[in-house]
């Protein structure tokens, strides 16, 4: 492995701070804007906190997929965040609206959203017994916790997505 031309971490953020974009950075250290940019995607500088505390709550280990940025931008798992996200009493973005009202459809069909290490975030008919009223299937691995209540379903809150 090459060593990196790029200073630290703490650098980095100085330099961007001072007002310098990521295609200057790397003319002054001679790489891409790429590279740089890179970094700064690795200290998860652009990660969106509504997005990381979703991220936290969910039962599975997103890092160990093998298709990892598929799956996060996959319809299915855009609607998941989505419906999560406003159960916590967060905002809907425009652009996630389509992907919940499709993810309302799956469940009010008789549906859960399971994660499968191969095919990645995929509907499955609910199984009362094993689902419950759940809008996953949880992980047999995974004890259920306070966690379990976000991922509740309930036909009347469909009412409340947006049109």
């Amino acid at each position: 492995m090459r060593p990196s031309k790029l200073p630290s971490d703490a650098e980095l953020l100085k330099r961007e701070a001072a007002g310098l974009s990521h295609a200057e950075i790397a003319a002054e250290f001679g790489v891409t804007r790429q590279a740089v940019t890179k970094r700064f995607n690795l200290m998860e500088k652009y990660a969106r906190q509504e997005y990381r505390e979703v991220t936290n709550v969910l039962p599975w280990d997103l890092a160990q997929h093998s298709d990892k940025d598929g799956l996060k931008n996959s319809e299915a798992f855009t609607g998941l965040r989505a419906y999560v996200r406003q159960r916590m009493g967060g905002e809907v973005s425009p652009r996630s609206e389509l992907a919940l009202r499709t993810f309302w459809n799956h469940l009010e069909s008789g549906e859960v959203l399971t994660l499968d290490p191969v095919q990645g975030a995929r509907w499955v008919r609910r199984d009362p017994e094993r689902d419950d009223d759940l809008v996953i299937r949880w992980p047999d691995d995974v004890d259920q916790d306070e966690r379990t209540d976000v991922f509740r379903f309930s036909p009347a809150q469909g009412e409340a997505t947006p049109e």
